[in-house]
């Protein structure tokens, strides 16, 4: 019997052949905080945290034998302005896969390629999306208070 059911993404790695041209694209223009990290059992890569996910981009030299296959993921990020992102994106040169469209009620998408070929969804959520989250984050789906509750749970077990 399964002892729980997966509840939280806890990270992203994107693995390339060319991680400095990735860390550049995803840094520079997409606007995540990657900083290089080296923890001495890797090659150095790069890494954030983008709300309670860890992203990273790593060297294929860290991942040997394993499949690098480039345009095999396909990512969403959520932006608040995503007209004023499209604009910023055609201003460096970055196509988009199609224009923004309607996604459900009240939200709308795009998408653009990174160097590896990976899809990249930009995605502008409406405030159903936003009330979908809240509703979920208070029925255990906030990582930081299912820690907590299930911490002091075992300590109260002695566990």
């Amino acid at each position: 019997m399964r002892p729980e059911d997966l509840r939280f993404l806890s990270g992203i790695i994107l693995v390339s052949r060319d991680p400095a041209r990735l860390v550049a694209f995803y840094r520079d223009v997409l606007g995540l905080p990657l900083h290089e990290e080296d923890h001495g059992d890797s090659e150095p890569h790069w890494a954030c945290e983008l709300g309670d996910v860890h992203f990273a981009i790593h060297p294929a030299a860290d991942y040997p034998g394993e499949p690098t296959e480039a345009g095999a993921v396909k990512l969403a990020f959520m932006v608040f302005d995503l007209d004023g992102f499209v604009v910023w994106l055609a201003e460096r040169g970055v196509e988009l896969c199609y224009p923004p469209v309607e996604f459900g009620t009240s939200s709308r998408i795009t998408a653009v390629h990174d160097p590896d070929g990976n899809l990249v969804e930009l995605t502008q959520l409406g405030a159903s999306w936003l009330d979908h989250l809240r509703t979920n984050r208070a029925t255990g789906g906030d990582l930081v208070t299912h820690w907590t509750v299930r911490a002091d749970g075992e300590a109260a077990s002695g566990g």
